[in-house]
């Protein structure tokens, strides 16, 4: 005798999305089960009901060769082949990950050319959008030497949950440096197909690190190099501007802290203690020091590499700190952590998180 089709939801809802394998078993239970796991009506009463999207797995970048991106799969069935390179983007192998965010990656092809373009790739359907970098500005002659970074979001921002939007219109904020450490954001938006004006610039001292955006308060933030300062773009009033850290962190990852505040995340010295700082107020206070030989799994070895805290997936709150014994994911919220990955000279990552039914886009 078969379950009724509202008990067998019921049922299915409640299988943890964090490994996506879970739903290829129960669909090869029994065509009916089979049948509600092929709704789409049903995917979506399971995003809302778990919220939080899973990590997937983290790409970084080799510059060895490169850049070559890898992907390391943090679950057994993933979008991503574990022994293979992701496929190539634009039509190139090379190429450097520099955002991930509403189930998109931000990426830039390696032509060796000064107008190398950027890529929008959702992994889990294989789709792309290959985009001409903005031109450069009269102060920003082509082939200076530049640094660049970028960020990719859904352009309806707070119109939506973000828990199946990465087919929708989207928005990428380009932000580039020219010689003299003027920095300027331009943003594409997909509705449109063009690029906006760039904005007026400001000047640093230190450009940015190779680390990810946050998105918070209704602005994109980036580190400086060294942690010297934050560089803050309002996305509504498109608006560059300078924020001062508290100090200089070599190894700053932006976090997202309690409220949807901006906040920021550092080791100790020795390498023993995650310390988490929040914006209260236009000043900065350490709320918090995380005893990480309390956290981190036992056995695993606590000495640390240079750069320790490696990345933030701001979708579930979780921190990749780069140990002796290899990568652990720290779930800010549960305080529980787990190895994802190797030993290796990572500078930085770019998290994917997402939920993810294989088989379906």
């Amino acid at each position: 005798m078969e379950l009724m089709e509202e008990l067998v939801e019921e049922v299915l809802i409640r299988v943890p999305p964090d490994e996506p394998a879970y739903l290829v078993r129960a669909a090869l239970v029994c065509k009916s089960w089979r049948r509600v796991l092929s709704d789409h009506g049903f995917l979506r009463r399971y995003r809302l009901f778990h919220r939080t999207p899973p990590l997937l797995g983290y790409l970084h970048n080799l510059y060895s060769r490169g850049p070559i991106p890898r992907f390391v799969p943090t679950t057994t069935t993933s979008p991503f082949a574990a022994a293979a390179p992701p496929p190539p983007l634009g039509g190139c192998e090379r190429w450097r990950a520099l955002d991930c965010r509403h189930g998109r990656v931000l990426a830039r092809a390696f032509f060796d050319h000064d107008d190398d373009p950027l890529i929008v790739w959702d992994p889990t359907t294989g789709d792309q959008r290959r985009l001409a970098v903005p031109p450069p500005t009269t102060t920003d002659p082509r082939g200076a030497a530049r640094r660049y970074t970028g960020a990719v979001l859904c352009a309806a921002a707070d119109g939506c949950d973000h828990l199946g939007c990465h087919g929708g219109p989207f928005l990428v904020a380009y932000m580039v440096a020219d010689e003299h450490h003027a920095v300027r954001v331009s943003v594409y938006s997909s509705e449109t197909d063009a690029w906006g004006p760039p904005s007026a610039a400001v000047h640093v001292g230190r450009l940015f690190d190779a680390r990810s955006s946050l998105l918070a308060g209704g602005a994109l933030h980036f580190a400086l190099y060294g942690g010297e300062g934050i560089l803050r773009y309002d996305l509504r009033g498109h608006r560059l501007s300078v924020m001062e850290t508290p100090g200089d962190f070599t190894g700053m990852v932006l976090v997202k802290a309690d409220g949807g505040r901006l906040g920021f995340a550092t080791t100790s010295s020795n390498g023993g203690f995650l310390y988490l700082w929040t914006q209260q107020q236009q000043a900065w206070a350490q709320h918090e020091a995380i005893d990480l030989k309390a956290v981190l799994p036992r056995g695993r070895g606590y000495r640390c590499h240079t750069r320790q805290v490696i990345g933030f997936a701001e979708a579930s709150d979780t921190i990749f700190i780069n140990r002796a014994a290899g990568v652990f994911a720290l779930d800010l919220k549960s305080r529980r952590a787990r190895m994802v990955g190797a030993v290796e000279a990572y500078d930085a990552i770019v998290p994917y998180v997402s939920f993810y039914t294989p088989g379906r886009s």
